[in-house]
């Protein structure tokens, strides 16, 4: 406990078998959780020191471009709120949801939002194209005229969705909800990834890094035991 714990082995040493079909089905069962039936085992003990157990596998997370590592943690709903709070968001009238890139009028027409028009390639993988209203943006002009102030910078929702991770935890160290959230990104060493960056460019170990980023955000860490599973590429 309190640990960071490697399994390895050669390939077919049975690692799999042990933590994916055995103990982690078996944590799940312990806890009320539905799972398939745990492997073969005489008996599972220190259950009792533990208060949850997370299985973090590599599936995707996502696989449009308007995906990316800030909505998935939900940090952007804390940053639409403060956007909403700008002199000139008040004046006009704009609630968070105009700041949202998913849904609403906010967002660009022409490209849905996601920046980028999704070109399906019939034998090769699919492209990704610049939208050419927005410039890649996701929004409409009037939109990014909204602009907010934070250490002597003045930045609208575009500027700070072309952050990493690790600039926009230091424009919003004083931002309580919005730091709860990245900073676990930052702890899982994504630092460098961009916020508006669109999930399907992320490797698998990265979507899983985002995945445990969330867990982390959410809960009591303390009595959580995490499993991860196998990086198959990296």
């Amino acid at each position: 406990l309190q640990r960071l714990v490697t399994v390895t082995g050669v390939s077919g040493s049975g690692k799999s078998s042990l933590i994916q079909d055995v103990l982690a089905p078996a944590l799940m069962r312990h806890f009320g959780k539905a799972t398939e039936t745990p492997g073969a085992h005489d008996r599972l003990l220190g259950a009792d020191h533990l208060s949850d157990v997370v299985f973090v596998d590599q599936s995707p997370i996502g696989k449009t471009a308007r995906s990316n590592p800030v909505s998935y943690v939900g940090a952007w709903d804390a940053i639409r709120e403060i956007f909403a709070t700008a002199p000139e968001a008040r004046q006009r009238g704009y609630t968070a949801s105009k700041f949202s890139f998913n849904s609403g009028d906010g967002r660009c027409p022409t490209c849905g939002g996601s920046g980028f028009e999704h070109v399906e390639m019939q034998f090769l993988s699919d492209v990704y194209l610049r939208c050419p209203d927005c410039d890649g943006k996701r929004y409409r002009p009037e939109i990014l005229e909204v602009t907010i102030e934070r250490k002597g910078r003045h930045v609208n929702v575009a500027d700070v969705l072309d952050l990493t991770v690790s600039e926009a935890a230091d424009l919003f160290s004083a931002d309580r909800d919005v730091i709860r959230v990245l900073q676990p990104i930052v702890d899982v060493g994504l630092e460098y990834v961009k916020l508006g960056q669109p999930v399907p460019t992320l490797s698998g170990g990265e979507a899983q890094r985002v995945k445990l980023a969330q867990e982390l955000s959410k809960r009591d860490t303390g009595r959580t035991l995490y499993i991860l599973d196998e990086p198959r590429s990296e």
